[in-house]
């Protein structure tokens, strides 16, 4: 039997795809990227490229998504979908387009589950269920949404679990938070993002209009991970909801200045006042610790920057 993880190549996505394979899984992959594979640097992918399934397939055409899911309808017996456009301040710039990815995307991919008889579906959603509330979020916190892109995840949790209740499917909502490491170039990403990873990479000089004031537990890819493939294997989780994070809220120009000690050097970044995106953190993992046995291998962001320095050390690009 296979996993069919939606959005496959991305940051997290290729992560839960490499870390199944490693526990000898099949792995089917749909992502608009799968023409272009050997281009995306994926080279812990690469490695494991005869172990996946690669279908190239738009989340938004339906009948196509259909069609390419009967392929392998007798294989599949638990669906990840991990296709979103990430939050941001450039999210609002074209609300239709990234809406309709994230939230109609998870409809298409639910009527796949729903019409192939998938036994389990596996939301990757997202901290900002909870909005701007203060850190220590637990999963008993209430909704709160403060931008568009928190109300597709919100939208997505609701839709998700009625459709397992209604049509008797196994659906788990994983809340993850942000995300760092190998398999994510800094230079593809938004000011913020690069003025603290950036010099990981070689960049230098980068200023981000805002984010300094504000503190996130960002955490490292293997870590996300490893907590969606716990959540996935549980027994006995069907309807829950998960936060998935480093639990450690780190300040952000408190990371600038833990890369300019590990690199021995400064680079030149700055950060505006305010905070990046309308976040409280960190959220708290205890769920996650009690009921799935997770344990982030880089709650010290140190050992997680050094681990992404590493691999971007090695990217021939």
């Amino acid at each position: 039997m296979a996993v069919l993880i939606y959005g496959g190549l991305g940051h997290v996505g290729s992560w839960v795809a490499r870390k199944l394979i490693d526990q000898g899984q099949e792995v089917i992959i749909f992502d608009m990227g799968a023409a272009r594979f050997s281009s995306l640097g994926l080279d812990y992918l690469e490695e494991v490229r005869d172990s996946i399934t690669l279908e190239s397939v738009d989340v938004l055409d339906s009948h196509t998504m259909i069609e390419m899911a009967l392929k392998y309808r007798d294989k599949i017996d638990a669906i990840v979908f991990g296709v979103a456009v990430i939050a941001g301040p450039t999210f609002k710039d074209r609300p239709f387009r990234n809406v309709s990815i994230n939230t109609m995307g998870l409809l298409n991919a639910l009527e796949v589950a729903r019409i192939l008889g998938v036994p389990k579906f596996v939301n990757l959603s997202s901290g900002a269920v909870y909005g701007d509330r203060p850190g220590g979020q637990t999963e008993d916190t209430p909704f709160t949404v403060t931008d568009l892109y928190g109300a597709t995840k919100v939208a997505n949790e609701v839709l998700a679990t009625q459709y397992g209740a209604t049509y008797g499917f196994d659906v788990r909502n994983a809340r993850l938070y942000f995300v760092y490491g190998p398999g994510k170039r800094p230079e593809i990403m938004h000011p913020l993002y690069q003025a603290m990873f950036g010099p990981l990479a070689g960049m230098s000089d980068v200023h981000s209009a805002n984010g300094g004031d504000q503190e996130l537990d960002w955490t490292h890819v293997e870590d996300t991970a490893a907590g969606i493939l716990a959540l996935l294997n549980a027994e006995g989780m069907n309807g829950e909801a998960v936060n998935i994070s480093c639990g450690v809220a780190y300040q952000h120009r408190d990371i600038v200045d833990r890369v300019a000690k590990l690199l021995g050097k400064e680079s030149g970044m700055t950060l505006g006042p305010g905070p990046f995106t309308p976040r409280g953190a960190p959220l708290d993992i205890s769920k996650a610790q009690s009921k799935l046995g997770f344990a982030p291998k880089y709650a010290n962001i140190d050992a997680g920057l050094a681990d992404y320095k590493t691999w971007l050390d090695k990217d021939p690009r």
